[in-house]
């Protein structure tokens, strides 16, 4: 992530408005001076997308444990302002704010070289109850509009989520692996679509890795080619 996001013209509003994080008045979304503050380029490890302190492609712990999926990148970590604005995208309803999260996770997307892109863009899928519970799917309102920012086409019904767990949130690592054990399955229909195929995998945070894991292992098994993370946000290493 080597250029701001505030640099695109995609962050400019059709009328002023307030900036989502200061709260000045402005033209962006987001203002330059809090993507300066709050989003500032990082190193990250290319597996996991953790934050590092020093220039290497994977961490230690994706070195002595690597992920299933291929690459990670997230465009901010997950701490404030971003914690508190993604909740209130999450669980307070306000997908208004699913555009100008996406845009900040769209720099750095549209700079992959052509063989890096993805051939589709697939949401995390939430379980019945959950959408039920929620009344949205926020990984869909952030693909959806990656899709326009990147020109890369969804497939939002490719994955199924069949088994509802606990809040992921609330459990450690090895008890996330446990919980999540066989719960997505991939769409009949979508399985021509997706073989040998190269995909993105959108989420809002990315923590222990064991939901994108377990999506990586169901896509794989389809014939997925490659699977890549996107998040918005991905949360620090214990103690940082």
């Amino acid at each position: 992530m080597h250029s701001l996001p505030g640099s695109s013209r995609r962050w400019r509003l059709p009328w002023p408005g307030l900036c989502l994080v200061c709260q000045r008045a402005q033209w962006q979304a987001i203002c330059h001076h809090c993507l300066l503050a709050f989003a500032p380029p990082r190193l990250r490890c290319q597996r996991c997308a953790l934050a590092l302190n020093v220039s290497q492609p994977d961490c230690a712990a994706c070195e002595d444990y690597p992920p299933e999926f291929d690459r990670a990148m997230a465009a901010v970590d997950y701490t404030s302002p971003w914690r508190e604005l993604i909740a209130r995208f999450k669980f307070q309803g306000d997908v208004a704010l699913a555009r100008p999260l996406a845009t900040l996770m769209a720099t750095q997307m549209n700079a992959l070289p052509p063989r890096a892109r993805p051939q589709w863009i697939i949401p995390t899928p939430l379980s019945a109850p959950r959408l039920r519970e929620r009344g949205y799917n926020q990984s869909w309102q952030l693909a959806r509009h990656l899709s326009s920012l990147t020109s890369i086409p969804t497939l939002p019904q490719a994955l199924r989520r069949v088994k509802d767990t606990p809040r992921m949130m609330t459990l450690e690592a090895d008890d996330r692996r446990n919980q999540i054990r066989g719960a997505f399955e991939v769409n009949t229909a979508c399985r021509r679509a997706l073989a040998g195929r190269r995909v993105a995998l959108v989420d809002d945070v990315l923590t222990t890795g064991a939901t994108v894991d377990e999506v990586t292992r169901t896509l794989q098994a389809a014939g997925v080619r490659s699977v890549s993370v996107w998040v918005v946000a991905r949360t620090p290493a214990p103690g940082a």
